[in-house]
C-alpha cells in the first residue's frame, strides 16, 4: 500500500510535493493542448462534446454503463524507498499526474476532459489542485489510521458506497464547467 511505502515525515512532505508539481503539469499540458483542439470548434459543440462525456461517465459511476477506463494500474515503486525524500518526490509528480495508478472512478476523466476542451488557465489549476489534495487527503488518513489494515479495509469497502454521493457532488462542478 501507498502509505506503508510513504510514511516517514520527509518523504511524506516529498510525495505531497510531488503530487502538485505533477498535478500542475498535467493540467497546464491540457491547457496547451486543449487550447489547439479547441481552436476550430464553436464554444457550443466543446460544451455539448463535455455534456455527453459527462453524463457517459455519469452513468458509468451509477453502473448503467460499463466499460474499463484509461489507467496504468502499478504497484508502488521500489526507488521510492531507496531514494530517501526524492523517490518520494519523484512517484508523488507520477501520482500527480493521474496516469501512474489504478483509478476507481472515472470522475477524474471527466474533469480533464472539461479542462482540455473548457476550461480556462484559473479553472485548471484549480481542478489540479483539487486533484492533488484529493490524493494529499486520502494519504494523510492513511497516516493517521492506528491501523493500516483496517483503513485500507475501510476505504475498500466504504468507497464503493459512496458513489452516488461523488456523482451528486461533481454534477453542479461539471455543470458550471459547460455552461460557463
Amino acid at each position: 500500500m501507498l502509505s506503508s511505502s510513504v510514511r516517514r515525515g520527509a518523504d511524506i512532505a516529498g510525495f505531497i510535493a510531488g503530487l502538485f508539481i505533477g498535478a500542475a503539469a498535467t493540467t497546464f499540458a491540457f491547457v496547451v493542448i486543449g487550447s489547439l483542439l479547441r481552436a476550430p470548434f464553436p464554444l457550443m459543440v466543446l460544451q455539448i462534446l463535455v455534456a455527453i462525456a459527462a453524463v457517459v461517465f455519469l452513468l458509468r459511476e451509477l453502473d448503467v454503463l460499463s466499460f474499463p477506463l484509461l489507467q496504468n494500474a502499478r504497484l508502488v515503486p521500489q526507488f521510492v524507498t531507496r531514494i530517501p525524500f526524492w523517490g518520494a518526490v519523484q512517484f508523488g509528480a507520477e501520482m500527480g499526474t493521474g496516469m501512474r495508478t489504478y483509478s476507481p472512478t472515472g470522475l477524474p476523466h471527466i474533469m480533464a476532459l472539461s479542462i482540455v476542451f473548457l476550461a480556462s488557465w484559473q479553472e485548471a489549476l484549480m481542478a489540479g489542485v483539487g486533484f492533488a489534495a484529493g490524493r494529499t487527503l486520502m494519504l494523510l488518513t492513511f497516516v493517521a489510521a492506528r491501523n493500516k489494515t483496517a483503513a485500507d479495509t475501510a476505504f475498500h469497502f466504504t468507497l464503493p458506497r459512496l458513489k452516488l454521493l461523488f456523482v451528486i457532488l461533481v454534477v453542479p462542478v461539471v455543470a458550471v464547467l459547460v455552461i460557463g
